[in-house]
């Protein structure tokens, strides 16, 4: 049978009828039978669900949108061919019915019938093309309910992703209101990011470039199934402020701070007093026997950093390196722990003091709060002698030598282990774990071997000098 079974007349006014109606609740808005494709297509202000059933006697589609108004009274017309009318009209109880009403002597297969929502307020009714009933082919008398699938949801479209002018907010805009979004710390990659689900990014969009010496090291977008996600990373001095929703279709992300210069290096560095790290100096003869305590162990695993580094394992490469490094020199070494064992503050004194140890090292890797990727940097710890201080001062200069981290100088605290051991005592802490440039140092086995180095040089620039 050929397509055009729709008469012209009737396709006209159908067109015509493609209008907005004025929006009180739910609304049909717009409609459109396309003759060609037998094919119908309307829309509503608000999302709705459709139920579809076809009556026979005559054949009759009808599509009820419940909840649903109609500004008309009622719109039919006739028409020539396989389609008698077409009716849209409200019932009572707020129920828009359309109804495609066929030729008594025509009817269309209800299986083939094909109704789906490109988003929840746009539907489209796809009919087969209707056959001539004959005697063979005519149906029964009991209706047939088509099922309706749910609407694919409608992605929010992320149109742009900015930075304000004066460098202090992260203006996120949409096609349309962004109601539901989450944002927190990533503690895999130390970024801030913003999570809007069932959102796609707009065909094109990347990510901005920032300028120099800004409040941001990095915006990156990124499409995660159907979530975009907006990560930043904050340059240091900088915090992350509240998300708000200032304007209806757009996030803004607050950036609080100001970003903190680095100070230029000289342009001729000092000459450093302390050898190569690959040129130690021997103490055989000094025969002193130092304690190395790695921190944490077993089930204590310290402190977790970016990309899931544990502070313990850390600890424990850098330690067994310091200890080979020292016996190469001469020195005899205990160590705490070799392996990954729990082990509690006092047998870690015990060891030292019942052995007599010249020195004690405890080695640590520092942390803070994930939301503060900005601070970096080694420290190193005595308590009250001038020895434990000394000590201290070695090997925090040392480190700073070598690996030209930030420095966080030389402090005096009580922990346990300086307290209560009866020699020169010193507890390093060789960088943050959750910092943004100490996590991936740390990380990297290259660097742990260049700190330990470091470590064992402060200790045995004591030893030479002191011992």
């Amino acid at each position: 049978m050929k397509n055009d079974w729709l008469p012209s007349g009737l396709l006209s006014i159908l067109s015509g009828l493609c209008l907005a109606i004025p929006a009180n609740a739910t609304q049909l808005q717009s409609w459109q039978f396309n003759e060609t494709q037998n094919q119908l297509t309307f829309s509503t202000d608000e999302p709705v669900q459709p139920r579809v059933q076809l009556v026979g006697d005559p054949t009759r589609l009808i599509i009820d949108l419940p909840g649903t108004s109609f500004q008309r009274s009622r719109i039919r017309e006739s028409g020539e061919g396989s389609i008698r009318r077409i009716e849209i009209r409200e019932l009572e109880d707020d129920l828009t019915r359309i109804t495609i009403e066929l030729e008594d002597d025509y009817t269309i297969d209800p299986q083939q019938v094909r109704v789906q929502g490109s988003n929840p307020t746009t539907w489209v009714v796809q009919l087969p093309t209707p056959q001539r009933i004959t005697r063979r082919t005519r149906p029964s008398e009991s209706d047939v309910v088509i099922s309706v699938p749910a609407p694919e949801a409608e992605l929010t479209r992320i149109d742009a992703v900015e930075l304000s002018e004066d460098g202090r907010q992260v203006v996120i805009r949409a096609n349309r209101a962004i109601t539901d979004y989450s944002s927190g710390w990533d503690r895999s990659t130390a970024t801030y990011q913003i999570r809007i689900p069932e959102a796609q990014l707009a065909a094109g969009l990347s990510s901005p470039t920032l300028p120099a010496n800004g409040s941001l090291l990095q915006l990156r977008l990124r499409q995660d199934d159907q979530t975009v996600v907006v990560a930043v990373q904050p340059a240091a001095g900088v915090q992350i402020g509240p998300v708000s929703a200032p304007e209806q279709q757009a996030l803004t992300l607050t950036l609080v701070g100001r970003p903190l210069r680095r100070l230029t290096q000289p342009a001729t560095p000092p000459v450093s007093t302390l050898p190569d790290l690959d040129n130690l100096p021997n103490v055989a003869d000094r025969r002193v026997l130092i304690t190395i305590d790695p921190g944490h162990g077993g089930r204590d695993p310290g402190a977790v950093g970016i990309g899931n580094i544990y502070e313990k394992e850390i600890v424990l490469d850098i330690s067994l390196q310091v200890a080979e490094l020292l016996e190469r020199q001469g020195a005899r070494v205990l160590l705490t722990r070799r392996d990954d064992r729990e082990i509690d503050l006092e047998p870690r004194v015990q060891v030292a003091n019942r052995a007599n140890a010249n020195i004690f090292v405890s080695i640590h890797a520092n942390a803070i709060s994930m939301s503060r990727p900005d601070v970096n940097g080694v420290e190193t710890y005595y308590y009250s002698s001038v020895a434990g201080r000394t000590l201290a001062e070695a090997i925090q200069n040392s480190m700073l030598e070598a690996t030209n981290m930030n420095n966080r100088g030389v402090k005096e605290a009580r922990f346990y282990v300086l307290r209560r051991t009866r020699m020169p005592a010193a507890l390093v802490e060789v960088g943050f774990v959750t910092g943004r440039e100490d996590a991936a140092l740390l990380a990297d086995p290259a660097f742990r071997q260049r700190m330990a180095a470091a470590i064992a040089r402060g200790i045995l620039q004591y030893v030479v000098q002191h011992l």
